[in-house]
């Protein structure tokens, strides 16, 4: 098995999310603050191919803008208020990029799980332009410090294309009915699987075919527990000093 290591067995969930505002720098910096080695964050493109952190395909839910995120230059994403949807105090936080955040994160040694989300179609452009991004980098990621998760196999197979050795996670919301098959082409190192469909037997399933099992969202220590009796590797959380 790839060696990742996962000391504590926790991924800050679009960093510490539930003490700042999600896929920002407070929210990254909280999760290190409070020892966390692990953080999970969500990439996609502005309409001017700039690798950004941010989550939904629209604005709305977390800044101050309007409409679809690949529709916007990073001039106008760069702008807008992503914090006060949260909280006021954190009125300036702003839509970081991928760079600045890689950056950020090897500067303090932490680990990445990076979520590929690509504009459907996009998904080819998307991965060259990360992997622009990150050939710009001096020190970070190292190998075992970085892990590339997608729900998109294109995504996936784009990264493996270009980027052979690259750790490869594949999302699962609901499973996919050849996802054994699928894994096997991309040489995937993890599954990274919604709690609601995992039962013992396929998490027995996944440790056999000798990938890291990763579960998300996590907040509650008591399921924490009961995954990591199931062979469960990490989980996602939201409040990750208490998982």
């Amino acid at each position: 098995m790839t060696i990742l290591q996962f000391q504590p067995p926790v991924i800050a969930h679009r960093g510490a999310s539930s003490y700042a505002p999600e896929n920002t720098m407070t929210a990254f910096t909280k999760a290190i603050q409070l020892g966390i080695k692990w953080i999970e964050f969500d990439v996609t493109l502005s309409a001017d191919g700039v690798p950004v952190i941010f989550h939904d395909d629209r604005l709305e839910r977390t800044t101050d803008g309007n409409g679809y995120i690949w529709n916007n230059p990073y001039s106008v994403l760069a702008k807008l208020d992503a914090g006060s949807w949260f909280d006021t105090m954190y009125s300036s936080e702003r839509i970081p990029t991928l760079l600045e955040v890689l950056e950020f994160l090897g500067h303090y040694g932490v680990a990445a799980n990076v979520e590929l989300k690509a504009q459907p179609g996009h998904e080819e452009k998307l991965v060259k332009r990360v992997l622009q991004d990150m050939a710009k980098l001096k020190s970070f990621p190292m190998p075992e410090q970085l892990l590339f998760s997608s729900f998109s196999i294109d995504a996936l197979r784009y990264l493996r294309k270009y980027a052979p050795e690259s750790r490869l996670g594949l999302l699962q919301h609901e499973w996919h009915h050849e996802w054994r098959s699928i894994c096997s082409q991309l040489d995937c190192v993890s599954m990274n699987v919604n709690k609601k469909i995992l039962t013992p037997d396929l998490a027995d399933e996944v440790k056999n075919m000798n990938m890291f099992l990763l579960v998300y969202t996590i907040n509650d220590p008591a399921r924490a527990r009961e995954l990591f009796s199931m062979g469960v590797d990490a989980v996602f959380s939201d409040n990750p000093d208490i998982i």
